[in-house]
């Protein structure tokens, strides 16, 4: 077999797969009562309760470091 058959059947069975996917998703969907989000403000949740609204990228970056630097055993 050629190598552009080869690849050929891999992109058909590929899509095949991922058609599968979709209906096996779309039927779990439905099994649960769900539908795509349309509007992104619906994914948006309340704050917890002690939440100082300080969503600063630079301070959870800088506190991610220092986490994984305290993991970190000496001299890593």
């Amino acid at each position: 077999m050629s190598q552009v058959n080869w690849m050929l059947e891999e992109t058909i069975d590929r899509g095949r797969e991922i058609a599968e996917a979709r209906v096996q998703l779309a039927e779990l969907a439905e099994q649960q009562g769900t539908s795509p989000v349309s509007d992104l403000a619906d994914l948006k949740g309340s704050p917890a309760p002690n939440d100082s609204g300080n969503d600063d990228v630079d301070e959870l970056l800088r506190l991610l470091r220092q986490w994984r630097e305290d993991d970190l055993p000496e001299g890593e």
